[in-house]
């Protein structure tokens, strides 16, 4: 099973998940990815820090609302991590439609998430597959 590692003192205490939905998503994942064990990393930053990671580790200068780092498959074998999710809490309450944070919070560390266990969207057959992972995970824990 998939388990969460949470980082969330940035986040105002009133939108913060509750234990129940990080549940809700670890049973998701455990339903879909039985055979996969392992901890994976979440925080939650301000756009500053995000661009600057983005900036460091994508060479991409902007503001973005999720970043993940998957371990070096020995390393995650060896450590249980399987990698890390960032998320910009700032960035997540703009793209938040009608301002349904807690919908978009789920989307970014599903997305993140799906990326750590190599996941990818950047050609449209790897998207083919991915988003719809991703679209029923997410409506089976909201």
């Amino acid at each position: 099973m998939i388990t969460l590692d949470v980082v969330d003192d940035m986040v105002p205490i009133g939108a913060r998940f509750s234990d129940e939905h990080y549940q809700r998503i670890t049973a998701a994942f455990a339903d879909r990815f039985s055979d996969t064990e392992g901890t994976i990393g979440l925080s939650y930053v301000d756009d500053t820090e995000i661009r600057r990671l983005n900036r460091l580790y994508r060479q991409k200068d902007a503001v973005t609302d999720v970043l993940s780092f998957a371990s070096a498959s020995d390393v995650g074998v060896q450590t249980g991590m399987l990698g890390d999710v960032v998320i910009s809490f700032d960035q997540a309450v703009r793209q938040a439609e009608e301002g349904d944070i807690e919908l978009e919070i789920a989307d970014l560390i599903i997305h993140g998430m799906l990326h750590v266990l190599g996941y990818d969207h950047e050609v449209a057959e790897d998207a083919a597959i991915m988003f719809p992972i991703q679209d029923s995970l997410v409506a089976k824990i909201l």
